[in-house]
Order: C-alpha cells, then structure tokens, then sequence
C-alpha cells in the first residue's frame, strides 16, 4: 500500500471527518469508509492532545518567565 502525505488544516480534517457521515454506503466500501473515518478521528485526535501540550508548555514557560522576573526585583 502506498503512503501519501498532505498538509492539512484542522478545519480542512474537522470538515472531511462530517462529511463522511453523509453517504450511505454499504457492502465492500463500508469498510473502507470506517477505516477512513477512524484515521481521521486519530489525526483530530493527535492534533488536539498537541495543541493542550503546547499550551501548557507556553503557560509553564510564562509562569517560570514570571518568577524570574519577581526574583529581579
């Protein structure tokens, strides 16, 4: 099987993943589909559980950043 890689927004994959819910496939392609549909929810999911670790690092950045800044004065 071949690989490809796209760039992506998380809207672009939020929109893809809905839009998968609308046909009513069945037989052969309804694997296919679920398959489709659940690499789409892990790439959402993973987008998402980078997006909380990087605001948790920013804000352990700002409060190290802030006490540094209290140790000065």
């Amino acid at each position: 099987m071949d690989l490809f890689s796209i760039d992506l927004t998380i809207e672009e994959i939020v929109f893809i993943r809905q839009s998968l819910d609308l046909p009513n496939i069945s037989g052969k392609n309804a694997k296919f589909l679920a398959n489709l549909q659940t690499k789409l929810e892990y790439e959402y999911a993973q987008i998402e559980r980078m997006k909380q670790e990087e605001a948790i690092r920013i804000e352990e950045d700002l409060k190290k950043a802030i006490a540094e800044d209290k140790k000065k004065k």
